[in-house]
């Protein structure tokens, strides 16, 4: 990791603790003094909603404008300041106005025969369509082969065909290890071949079924109605450890793309993920022993508060989540061979309630779609494509509380008939928390927004001890770039940086930030100019290639750079010149 120590609990102190700063100015300095707040930001932001209108029988409603939506957060009515609709892949609506070259919602009044004819204008530029990136979640815990083959051969063909332009994509998979296949691409071709690859590994769904089907018989073996709960209770106990692994998965990926700009999906397949692991058993054991004691059990597993904290992550991401369950059309469970060999039946709608319930409300609550009982999911994932490539955005102005509490968000279409579908909540977010999500993701997805011209140096490494590195980095910012208020004889500013590293197995330091002041007589501010300021720290680091993401404040007006530096630590001893 970045970090001088294997666990990334004690490498956060370690970061943070080896930040050596020296500000270098070019000018003579003053006396570093303790500086109040320069000017009082208010943090007001535009909250906005993707929303795709279908009506009663799920066709798609085009030609829509503002005034036809109203959005409420908390209950409120928003006035709307925001607006674009995206039709085919193109911004076909800009505010109140039809962008020139798109179809216009209303037929357009031809010019009076007398009038004289227009000076030719230029031809209209396209307004940019928000990139689309789509993380496919391919969950090998859950999946049998067959299933997630089949699945994975539509997918194959959809990405090859879909996957291009500004869409891009990534393929994840979860097998108790979380691995990235293939990073962001718009390679559909090379994203299909990914796809295809992975019918060569391993699933564990069907280890799964193998395991449940000897807790069965031994629950028929069982002598009392307790001896069956105690074998029933050991599998939960299994499933529930893996499930709580898979859930955490899902939600650290999820918020990998908190700081990830466009629209974002996350395609998620699995063979369903229980709201109750195990609850099918106790509902065995009580049609085999003829009781109702025991149905309570089921709640002691019950995972609800995991899902919800998903749906959280991905409402405060902006991530819809698109919940494919590869089991498809099933055929009745009780004349499955795991039934014919044991004395009761498996309750097929318990067991498909449990499994189904909660990504169809992952789904519902983050703007997505659960994608149920079928075989062929082609004609799903064609929707899927509808809705990235036309929906509505609609956008409203809040002032913030300062707190990051979640806002209940609602929206609909004045229109009887038409239903709205977009994400039910967001988390409201101050500037810190999106400047650390925004360093965050860059470790991971590249972010090229550097408006203060940042550059980064890196120095030679020099033992720290045994077994770390302390790194020289060098910041550069134009002073021209840094935004200074006069006080007196003296111009004072600030920047704020924050630093955070991932190393080459994935593991990453927790943040580290420093408040820097800049400081500069007034009469040298012309000459500064067209100089750069100058900070320097070292960073405390292991061998190995490491990955540094670096976001840099500018304090009076809030902008933000974010620069990236790969650098590699080399423990072999420096060759010195003959």
């Amino acid at each position: 990791m970045v970090l001088s120590r294997p666990l990334a609990s004690l490498a956060v102190a370690t970061l943070a603790a080896v930040l050596v700063p020296q500000a270098v100015s070019a000018g003579p300095q003053q006396p570093t003094v303790s500086l109040p707040p320069l000017v009082r930001n208010v943090d007001v932001t535009v909250t906005n909603i993707d929303v795709v209108v279908t009506d009663k029988k799920g066709s798609r409603i085009r030609g829509l404008k503002r005034e036809d939506f109203e959005v409420y957060e908390d209950g409120q009515l928003q006035p709307l300041t925001n607006f674009f609709a995206v039709d085919g892949g193109k911004v076909v609506y800009f505010g109140d106005e039809a962008v020139p070259g798109a179809p216009a919602a209303t037929p357009v009044p031809s010019p009076a025969p007398e009038a004289a004819p227009a000076p030719a204008e230029p031809e209209a530029v396209p307004l940019p369509v928000p990139k689309t990136k789509i993380v496919i979640f391919i969950d090998n815990l859950s999946l049998q082969p067959f299933n997630r083959n089949r699945v994975l051969k539509n997918l194959e063909t959809w990405a090859r065909e879909n996957i291009r332009d500004n869409v891009e994509a990534m393929v994840v998979t979860w097998d108790r290890s979380l691995k990235v296949r293939r990073k962001f691409t718009n390679d559909g071709r090379e994203i299909s071949d990914v796809i295809r690859q992975q019918g060569d590994f391993s699933t564990m769904g069907q280890t799964r079924l193998s395991e449940r089907r000897d807790i069965l018989r031994r629950i028929d073996d069982a002598q009392s109605e307790y001896e069956a709960f105690v074998e029933a209770r050991q599998y939960a106990l299994a499933y529930k450890n893996d499930l709580d692994f898979t859930t955490d998965a899902l939600k650290r990926t999820i918020d990998q793309l908190a700081g990830v700009e466009g629209r974002k999906i996350l395609l998620h397949v699995s063979e369903g993920l229980p709201q109750s692991p195990g609850a099918e058993l106790w509902k065995y054991i009580q049609d085999r022993f003829r009781t109702q004691s025991g149905g309570l059990t089921q709640f002691e597993f019950d995972s609800t508060s995991a899902y919800l904290g998903i749906i959280r992550a991905a409402n405060a991401a902006g991530v819809s989540m698109y919940m494919v369950d590869a089991s498809g059309l099933s055929i009745d469970e009780g004349i499955s061979a795991e039934n014919r060999s044991t004395q009761a039946k498996i309750d097929t709608f318990v067991e498909k309630t449990n499994l189904q319930s909660m990504i169809h409300l992952m789904a519902e609550e983050t703007g997505g779609k659960a994608i149920l009982n079928r075989n062929d999911i082609t004609g799903p994932l064609a929707e899927m494509k509808s809705d990235y490539t036309s929906y509505y955005s609609v956008g409203y102005r809040s002032l913030r509380s300062g707190g990051e509490r979640p806002r209940k968000v609602e929206v609909k279409v004045k229109q009887k008939g038409l239903v709205a579908r977009s994400r039910r909540s967001y988390v409201e977010k101050g500037l810190e928390t999106r400047i650390v999500e925004g360093v965050t993701s860059a470790l991971y997805f590249a972010r090229d927004e550097n408006p203060l011209g940042v550059g980064i140096e890196v120095g030679q490494p020099a033992p720290a001890d045994a077994q770390n590195y302390l790194v020289p980095i060098r910041i550069r910012v134009p002073y021209s770039r840094i935004t200074v208020l006069p006080q007196g004889d003296v111009a004072r500013g600030r920047i704020a940086l924050y630093f955070i590293v991932i190393d080459a197995a994935g593991k990453q330091s927790e943040l580290a930030t420093q408040v820097v002041p800049v400081e500069i007589a007034s009469k040298e501010l012309d000459a500064l100019n067209r100089r750069d300021f100058v900070y320097d720290v070292r960073l405390l680091m292991i061998p190995g290639g490491q990955r540094l993401s670096l976001a840099v404040r500018d304090e009076p007006t809030n902008t933000v750079s974010y620069v990236q530096q790969a650098i590699f630590v080399s423990a072999l001893p420096q060759e010195t010149p003959r």
